[in-house]
């Protein structure tokens, strides 16, 4: 077993001195453990060998630094065990695999989340202005039985520009989403953000529901919803008929990896919405038309998408709110996937699935928050080399721990 170094207690110091995270593992896990404070414990007193708090410190140690499943969380507990005693009382030593297994299978995944939500919630600060994406990720490892068809299905809100997870929720598959937008958006405070999500959460429920929580929206619009959806593209194209006269219009271009692609951003005021609309759009304002035009390997296409949103037509504005939204893709699902193997690990029950993805969803935010730093330079690394970084150097794995629990 490893224990924490002089120089690495140094080199820790300087790094937690830059960036005003506690020096002290101890206080670090206080403040940490100040959210789970009462937090219900589903086993009998006779079973209790060790303590919730330290089966979740060193669950989300293990997953900062590599742990990808039960066997893992024990060789890891198992290997920084004289590290964890210095600030973990541990009577009975490090949990097995098996104590990890029932644990998370018998904590109830709404207060578990609830209270990391309340935590990193903390991390984003003011939303005013902000996108926040909403969107749906399938694990496709986690299911409840080996026969089982349906794998486990989460719905994440996210702050794009904050790369934080503000709540997570599970549900029936993307069709499951719908239903739980508007109660997800009850958990967090999204007032003055801009609400996006993909077209299958364009809907009436979830416009009225932004709207309730004080904020915009701006959702994407497909045939799913036919009557409106036709209705825009009509409209787009009398507009087109014109040659886009009095429509805002903003364009940009990129290329790279042998892509070129050119965009085409139109606005414009609703005006009336369909007569044969049965639901009720609150505070539709503005519908938006992007042009797509790419170049690969000298092929080119195009293609068309709609949106619609309580925003004023500035077409500037709506661009790069749309292109934040796909931060939930590259920063949030990408990394879960490529950073933490997630569509490959197998847990079998639903309750343990869920617990430990919010204890995944923890230690990425608390990765991304903290700089790795090699002979005093910071080395931009990816989301895998920083959790493998950890897994070696404890001076690291408490960079993170520290960094990622203080609070801006």
């Amino acid at each position: 077993m490893r224990s924490t170094s002089g120089n690495e207690r140094d080199q820790f110091s300087r790094m937690s001195r830059r960036s005003g995270a506690p020096e002290e593992p101890s206080e670090a896990v206080r403040v940490m453990l100040a959210y789970f404070s009462g937090m219900t414990d589903p086993r009998i007193d006779r079973t209790k060998l060790h303590s919730l708090h330290n089966i979740i410190v060193m669950a989300l140690c293990g997953a900062i630094g590599g742990a990808d499943g039960w066997d893992d969380l024990e060789e890891f507990s198992e290997e920084r065990q004289e590290w964890f005693e210095t600030f973990l009382e541990m009577p009975n030593g490090t949990p097995s695999a098996d104590t990890f297994r029932r644990v998370f299978s018998a904590l109830d995944p709404t207060e578990f989340e609830g209270r990391f939500r309340a935590w990193l919630t903390a991390f984003a600060g003011s939303l005013e202005g902000k996108v926040v994406a909403i969107d749906g990720k399938t694990l496709r490892g986690a299911l409840e039985r080996a026969t089982q068809a349906t794998a486990l299905h989460l719905l994440h809100v996210w702050a794009a520009e904050q790369q934080v997870l503000l709540a997570h929720c599970a549900v029936e598959g993307a069709p499951g989403e719908i239903e739980a937008i508007p109660s997800l958006l009850k958990l967090v405070n999204v007032k003055g953000a801009i609400v996006t999500t993909d077209a299958n959460g364009c809907t009436a429920d979830v416009t009225k529901a932004v709207r309730e929580a004080e904020a915009d929206y701006l959702l994407a619009l497909k045939g799913n919803r036919s009557t409106l959806h036709d209705h825009v593209r009509r409209l787009f194209v009398e507009a087109e008929e014109r040659s886009y006269r009095g429509v805002a219009t903003a364009r940009s271009a990129d290329q790279g990896h042998g892509r070129e692609e050119q965009r085409v951003v139109r606005a414009m005021p609703l005006g009336e919405l369909p007569e044969n609309n049965h639901a009720e759009w609150i505070d539709l304002r503005t519908i938006v038309q992007i042009e797509r035009t790419r170049t690969v390997a000298g092929e080119t296409t195009c293609e068309r998408e709609f949106f619609i949103t309580s925003l004023p037509p500035l077409p500037k504005r709506i661009a790069k709110a749309i292109r934040e939204h796909w931060s939930v893709e590259n920063q949030l699902h990408w990394c879960l996937d490529v950073g933490f193997d997630e569509d490959r690990r197998r847990i079998r029950d639903q309750n343990a699935a869920q617990n430990f993805a919010t204890i995944v969803r923890c230690a990425l935010a608390m990765i991304k928050r903290t700089p790795l730093m090699l002979r005093g330079k910071v080395r931009s690394r990816g989301v895998a080399a920083k959790r493998k970084n950890a897994g070696w150097s404890t001076a690291y794995l408490l960079s993170v721990l520290t960094t990622g629990i203080a609070q801006d």
